[in-house]
């Protein structure tokens, strides 16, 4: 139990004093009368959202033991009775895995620390429009600009929002949640500060955990954190961190949900396993990486089959003959038989070496059942191989423009599809490509500007690619419908 809160009392009008502090109306130990008879609510909570009241029936748990999963089911009985919108369980001393379990895919969140809901959530959070900014470059497209120096890397879509890994200033970042129609910021959810020492002086400083890849399960978004010990959990509706996990090795790596949105697969770059979590529960287990695999930066399951692909950094082989330099592979494996069932050599070897080559981004095209693995400073550009791990079908060759003047790969470090066609973010040729997906034939190249290190993600929207380019600090929205005949 927290000393930080002396009773239960105290504790219920703390969290009554959030929610008032958020803009909502909040009142204790109201009665509220429902279908089948009365409930004394802990904390009930109003506000207005989209013209329409909101409901939300709180419940507050100062125990010395996690809560179990009977309350989960009677609070979840109570709000269907009275039309709530929402339950929300507060216990500072969690809750049991039975109780997470039983809270998945309901409209019931359990919140384990008050202090991090009321640091993270913005309920009532004003939209801050994107400022667009026009290029000083007279054929490069202007850029949607988020505040305060942001520098957007990752960018998930998920319902319509999109979510964006920000790196701030020298080891610092946040999660922005953008609509993408008006273009602006619905919310910003500031990741964990951590202590460090200067190595010149010893000075102590504070820093924060920059984000990594997200992804978006049962209501809620997992971040790899850089430079941290954890995977950190926040839930959507209330952007707050509800969850830190544990995991061997940190926060570095590859993350990504399964279709159905019941686990959460963390591929890590820094210890040599894969790790399956349960996204109710944040239970999980480890699978080693397939011989001799290490380091990862990319991980996609398939759309509709019990297939993960794993794109790792250094120990493959070719034909049984391991090189020197980085043998970086796609390793698939069987989530129902728990094995690996496919394994694709993706390195090119020159003069008896290999390169050092990186899987940096899996795209799976389930029209044409097979993956493109867009590949980190290598000259093979993008990587074409049939869904089952077992052949390399084709490659995809850049050769760097003009503007690309200290490389001799272009580093495809994004891509998506759209309609019948590929689109790749190259990052050293600062450029957005559209390919035949089949080919790999160039169709249009259009240029981003230029800025340090290029370029970084894409995703389709609609008919518009979001590119994401960190150090002009924000959003490119380029419309492909206008240029997809050309």
């Amino acid at each position: 139990m927290s000393s930080e809160y002396g009773t239960w009392h105290d504790y219920q009008e703390a969290v009554a004093a959030a929610f008032r502090e958020l803009g909502c109306s909040a009142e204790v130990d109201k009665t509220v009368t429902g279908a089948r008879g009365r409930h004394k609510i802990d904390v009930y909570v109003t506000f207005e959202k989209f013209g329409q009241e909101c409901r939300w029936i709180i419940e507050t748990k100062l125990r010395a033991r996690p809560v179990d999963k009977s309350v989960v089911q009677t609070l979840q009985s109570i709000v269907q009775n009275v039309g709530a919108d929402r339950g929300v369980i507060f216990s500072e001393s969690g809750f049991q895995s039975g109780a997470s379990a039983a809270s998945q895919s309901t409209n019931i969140l359990l919140q384990d620390s008050l202090e991090d809901f009321r640091r993270t959530a913005h309920l009532h959070l004003s939209r801050i429009p994107l400022i667009l900014e026009e290029s000083a470059e007279q054929d490069a497209p202007p850029v949607y600009v988020f505040p305060n120096g942001y520098q957007p890397h990752h960018v998930l879509e998920h319902n319509g929002r999109l979510f964006v890994s920000n790196w701030v200033g020298p080891q610092g970042g946040n999660i922005a949640i953008i609509n993408p129609t008006d273009r602006a910021i619905e919310g910003i959810v500031e990741l964990d500060k951590y202590e460090r020492r200067r190595p010149d002086d010893g000075r102590r400083t504070i820093r924060q955990h920059p984000p990594g890849n997200v992804a978006c399960a049962d209501g809620k978004l997992f971040v790899g954190q850089v430079l941290s010990e954890f995977v950190l959990v926040i839930d959507i509706d209330t952007q707050s961190i509800v969850k830190r996990i544990p995991i061997p090795g940190g926060g570095e790596g590859a993350i990504v949900a399964s279709p159905d949105g019941r686990q959460v697969y963390f591929a890590s770059n820094k210890v040599p396993s894969l790790f399956i979590i349960d996204s109710a529960t944040y239970e999980y287990s480890a699978v080693d990486y397939p011989g001799g695999g290490r380091g990862s930066l990319s991980v996609r399951p398939h759309p509709s089959k019990p297939l993960l692909y794993v794109g790792l950094q250094r120990g493959g082989s070719d034909e049984g003959v391991t090189y020197p330099g980085g043998n970086s592979f796609l390793a698939v494996y069987d989530l129902g038989r728990r094995r690996y069932v496919g394994n694709v050599y993706l390195a090119e070897v020159d003069n008896g070496r290999s390169d050092d080559g990186t899987p940096i981004d899996l795209t799976f095209d389930e029209a044409d059942s097979c993956l493109y693995v867009g590949m980190f400073q290598s000259l093979r550009g993008i990587c074409r191989v049939d869904e089952l791990g077992g052949e390399l079908l084709g490659e995809f060759r850049f050769a760097p423009n003009s503007r690309n003047r200290h490389f001799p790969w272009v580093d495809p470090l994004s891509q998506a599809l759209y309609r019948d066609k590929l689109l790749s973010v190259n990052s050293n040729n600062r450029e957005l490509v559209t390919l035949d997906k089949r080919s790999g034939r160039v169709e249009r190249s259009v240029y981003l500007g230029e800025a340090p290190n290029g370029p970084r993600s894409v995703l389709v929207f609609g008919d518009l690619a979001i590119i994401s380019y960190p150090e002009r600090g924000g959003l490119i929205f380029h419309d492909l419908a206008s240029t997809s005949t050309d």
